[in-house]
């Protein structure tokens, strides 16, 4: 029995665990990231070998990303009255 091989464009979100698929790592034209508001830093695109080699471990879950991002823009545009 083999194992199978990680894929180098997969990675685990480090807030829930969940499987996840960075579009920068796998060389995409866009992830799918870059829809949601940016409110918080995204990297620029790093040279494609040290993405490969960081295996996408920075990057959040949609779920996740998603919550962080209502989060701080809700901190940072709070609903008016």
């Amino acid at each position: 029995m083999s194992l199978a091989t990680p894929r180098p464009d997969t990675a685990v979100c480090p807030r829930c665990g969940a499987d996840l698929r960075c579009g920068m790592a796998a060389g995409d034209a866009e992830c799918w990231c870059a829809r949601l508001p940016q409110v918080m830093p995204v990297p620029s695109a790093p040279p494609r070998q040290a993405l490969l080699q960081s295996s996408a471990a920075s990057c959040f879950c949609p779920a996740c990303l998603k919550q962080i991002t209502d989060e701080r823009h809700h901190t940072l545009y709070p609903p008016r009255d």
